[in-house]
């Protein structure tokens, strides 16, 4: 990485620290960086102790105040799922209400959560679940995201953890909770989720975002009589909102693309926006490398599509 891409970077990383009221130690936490590396490499130096910072370094922190190092193939768009999901952690946070956003897998809900955490580093605190984590996981995790000090088990812990929560409030950090990938959620951790609901009720808004699916799986747990279902249903029903559908027509991206026959072939073979995205991010990168206009022609010749 060139040395006029890091000072970009370090100038961006303090310019962000100033704007969010927020310390070095506390950047390099979220960043998971040294904070020594970054004493050294806020002073324009990118040599430490006669070692060289590597890459990875100011990767991790551009990733944190979205200052992206590299070329961008891939251009935002404000598509309607986009909007709806900032709009609604925004308003669950103003009004201290909690939500559940269900949208169908692609449609960029993690990626609205992402720029969300850049745009409100202070308060915000994001777990992504999946589908191995237990009771202990979620909650061990909150404790990181809280840096709670504590040696307390699961009951106690979500007592501890709760509190934790009120007292930021009670500061005027004005905290968010926001799960993503929920429907990979076991039922014990569906359980501490509602715990900690209950904790931090009209004091702290938890948002719940996933797929469709989770709903689903929710009333099949209710209807099952599994105990619990039906309070935590209850909790977040009024709450809920509903993605728009993808529209496969990916106007909002096509800006880029003057091939009409390439805009219709995308649109058949991309089944979401993630799709799209990294169809499209290696072919405008590789039309680019050819100096040439991305046509259909390099794209079937690159992903070997046949013409049919």
């Amino acid at each position: 990485m060139e040395n006029s891409i890091k000072d970009r970077i370090m100038s961006a990383a303090e310019e962000y620290l100033q704007a969010n009221g927020m310390t070095a130690a506390e950047l390099c936490r979220r960043a998971g960086i040294s904070p020594s590396y970054y004493s050294v490499a806020a002073s324009g130096k990118y040599t430490y102790q006669n070692t060289e910072i590597r890459d990875a370094f100011f990767h991790k922190l551009a990733d944190v105040i979205g200052q992206h190092p590299d070329t961008t193939y891939w251009q935002h768009a404000d598509t309607a799922q986009y909007i709806q999901m900032t709009n609604t952690l925004a308003e669950a946070r103003q009004r201290c209400e909690s939500r559940m956003i269900l949208g169908e897998t692609g449609c960029g809900k993690t990626y609205a959560i992402d720029r969300f955490c850049v745009k409100n580093p202070i308060g915000v605190y994001r777990i992504t679940v999946n589908d191995c984590d237990t009771l202990r996981d979620v909650l061990a995790e909150l404790v990181k995201l809280l840096r709670i000090d504590t040696k307390a088990k699961n009951g106690s812990l979500l007592r501890v953890i709760c509190e934790a929560l009120r007292e930021r409030a009670m500061r005027g950090e004005q905290p968010i909770l926001i799960f993503d990938e929920v429907e990979n959620l076991k039922r014990t951790g569906i359980k501490a989720i509602k715990a900690v609901y209950d904790g931090v009720r009209h004091v702290v808004p938890v948002v719940l975002v996933g797929t469709p699916e989770f709903g689903v799986a929710l009333q099949n747990l209710k209807n099952k009589g599994v105990k619990g279902m039906a309070q935590f249903i209850r909790r977040f029903k009024a709450g809920q909102t509903a993605l728009a559908p993808i529209d496969r027509r990916y106007l909002a991206f096509m800006a880029q693309i003057k091939d009409e026959e390439l805009r219709q072939l995308l649109s058949r073979i991309a089944d979401n926006y993630g799709e799209l995205h990294d169809y499209m991010e290696r072919a405008v990168r590789e039309a680019e490398e050819l100096g040439e206009p991305l046509n259909v022609e390099i794209f079937r010749e690159m992903y070997n599509i046949k013409i049919s």
